[in-house]
């Protein structure tokens, strides 16, 4: 007989990473991602075009690059001081 997996919900899936975010066993290996391109409507581009005019960034694709960069920083930033208040929350 066989049985259906039941699809876990978003919140679920939140409770189970949360849960298991400091068992690094559970973690994988690290992964290393090939860049790759992302296709910009054109008017995204013009704002850019602008905003890295304004800034006074070399060109538009150095400052989506920088922008980025930044975001990325800023939301391990975020997620780390999470995973700190998550363990002294948990007593660990």
């Amino acid at each position: 007989m066989k049985y259906k997996k039941r699809k876990l919900t978003e919140g679920e899936i939140d409770r189970l990473v949360v849960a298991e975010a400091n068992d690094m066993p559970k973690w994988g290996e690290p992964v290393s991602v090939k860049p790759t391109s992302i296709r910009l409507s054109p008017s995204i581009i013009q704002k850019a075009k602008y905003l890295a005019r304004l800034h006074k960034t070399r060109g538009y694709q150095t400052w989506i690059k920088q922008v980025l960069q930044e975001r990325i920083r800023l939301e391990e930033k975020i997620l780390s001081g999470f995973k700190k208040e998550s363990r002294a929350a948990s007593g660990k």
